[in-house]
């Protein structure tokens, strides 16, 4: 499965909100059913650290950053960034199942290390249930600005990553209806993202360009699998090679 890169002017966000308003009876019916049918798959890193290194690095996120469809904690992203780093890092997940960008910050005060050290940097993965739950896309900007602002006063750390929505409308759960509507409505999200970035210099963003084949997935074909999440480490880490503050 490819993933397409959307290219063009979006329409005004009414105009697709009055579009997908007549089929969000038959959707959430279908998210319902998908929800009876698909594994139950457990978090590997919720609330994880790994190593002891002078280099503190905090992930924060939703389900990808929880671990969700790795078979153990040394397979989750975390468990892959210290594998990657190594021991002169200290990496820090703090990660939640169903995490909207709104919630982020909360959550980090709520489970964030005692006392606080001062980061090397932030990775963060949100933006897949603020596609699902259908966030306004100008909240959703506001949220993104509000909790950078907030986690690099509290980490001084001097950058942010900021990972790209995953391709929500590639996942094979989906039926056709949904992914068409997934797909628009993070089209609407990943614009406002590029245009933080574009402002903001300490932003690295990054737009995950990886054909998603079905050994990307976890059982519940939804979740990034062993693979998925190996994949996904090196991409940010090659990424963030390139920065001069990248020390192995």
């Amino acid at each position: 499965m490819k993933q397409r890169k959307w290219v063009g002017k979006l329409a005004p966000y009414w105009l697709f909100q009055l579009r997908l308003f007549p089929w969000i009876p038959y959707l959430i019916h279908q998210a319902k059913q998908l929800r009876k049918s698909s594994p139950k798959l457990p978090a590997q890193s919720s609330l994880l650290t790994l190593g002891k290194g002078e280099n503190h690095i905090l992930l924060l996120g939703e389900s990808t950053v929880a671990g969700v469809g790795a078979s153990c904690s040394e397979h989750s992203l975390a468990g892959n960034f210290h594998r990657l780093l190594g021991e002169s890092y200290q990496i820090e997940s703090i990660g939640k199942k169903g995490l909207r960008v709104k919630d982020a910050l909360s959550l980090y005060y709520q489970q964030r290390q005692i006392p606080v050290p001062k980061s090397k940097g932030i990775l963060l993965f949100l933006g897949a249930n603020d596609c699902f739950l259908l966030t306004n896309p100008t909240a959703f900007k506001e949220e993104i600005e509000t909790l950078i602002h907030q986690i690099q006063e509290a980490t001084a750390a001097p950058w942010i990553y900021l990972a790209g929505i995953p391709p929500v409308h590639l996942f094979p759960a989906f039926s056709k209806k949904m992914s068409f509507f997934l797909q628009r409505q993070r089209n609407y999200l990943q614009a406002e993202l590029e245009k933080i970035a574009a402002k903001d210099p300490n932003v690295i963003y990054q737009e995950i360009p990886m054909n998603l084949q079905l050994e990307f997935f976890a059982a519940d074909s939804v979740h990034p699998s062993d693979l998925g999440y190996q994949k996904i480490a090196e991409l940010v880490v090659k990424k963030l090679k390139f920065f001069p503050f990248y020390t192995p």
